[in-house]
């Protein structure tokens, strides 16, 4: 038997003696999620009640958006390793990264800087295929959780937890989109971002929490993209009570007639930043 560095059951105190343990690889266990790093990673690593915190704090605001409850079921796991199936980072149980992200995601003051890639895996792994819409969405949607634990934990303003999220940028894919036709072919990825950070913007957070939440209470869900776009819109404008289908529509939803119609007793969004478009 090798003993290996261990958090969880090993106290802080202990901490100082176990972390030099001669195992190739340490396990850090928090609220809800686990760590699995090279050794190496965390010999010099004093501060550990610091970092538990910090993942505690991670992980509990991640709950916050997804409206779950605080404490996972399942803890979430991070396995750092020399040689991964895809990219840099891939979610799944376990989330996968690269080994110069070991050295990220052990250090308190780092994370505090901004950690925009470990918390957009964990955001694949909320996705739920019920208010996902592939391909279009599926690099989008995630990026939702970097945004909200940056901004409302890290007090990182989004302009400024990713190159690609500053104002210029976002204006200048929102007039590409219109200017290309508005084909859903090309809403992805970041172009696809805008219209849920246009609703951020204008709704707040709880809306996407109220959401999110209400789905839970749903179940014979669309299998289809349009069906459960329109279910989409449908459930968003309820629950801030205005009529979403015009901006959706301008973003080139596939909004069906009967949609409007279920949604046409409330007040139309006619100000949105694409009506500027229309």
């Amino acid at each position: 038997m090798v003993i290996i560095p261990f958090l969880g059951v090993t106290t802080a105190d202990d901490w100082s003696q176990r972390r030099a343990a001669p195992s190739p690889w340490a396990e850090l266990e928090f609220d809800n999620i686990i760590l699995t790093v090279p050794s190496k990673a965390v010999r010099d690593l004093e501060q550990v009640d610091e970092l538990a915190q910090v993942w505690n704090n991670i992980m509990k605001t991640v709950a916050e958006l997804t409206a779950t409850p605080l404490k996972f079921p399942l803890k979430e796991r991070i396995v750092i390793d020399v040689q991964i199936s895809h990219g840099w980072m891939h979610a799944g149980y376990p989330i996968i990264g690269q080994t110069a992200t070991a050295y990220l995601i052990t250090n308190a003051t780092k994370i505090a800087g901004g950690m925009w890639g470990p918390i957009h895996e964990l955001g694949h792994n909320q996705q739920r295929s019920c208010w996902e819409f592939p391909p279009h969405t599926t690099e989008c949607t995630c990026n939702l959780w970097s945004v909200y634990v940056h901004e409302e934990l890290l007090g990182i303003k989004r302009t400024e937890a990713h190159s690609d999220l500053t104002s210029e940028k976002r204006k200048a894919r929102m007039k590409k989109y219109v200017a290309d036709g508005r084909k859903l072919s090309d809403w992805s990825v970041w172009t696809a971002l805008e219209t849920y950070l246009q609703l951020q913007e204008k709704f707040g957070w709880e809306a996407f929490k109220k959401v999110f939440a209400g789905y839970f209470e749903m179940s014979n869900f669309p299998h289809d993209n349009k069906g459960k776009m329109n279910l989409y819109a449908e459930t968003f404008s309820r629950v801030v009570g205005m009529n979403l289908s015009g901006f959706f529509k301008s973003w080139a939803w596939p909004i069906e007639e009967i949609t409007e119609e279920d949604l046409s007793h409330l007040p139309p969004w006619t100000d949105h930043p694409m009506a500027q478009y229309n």
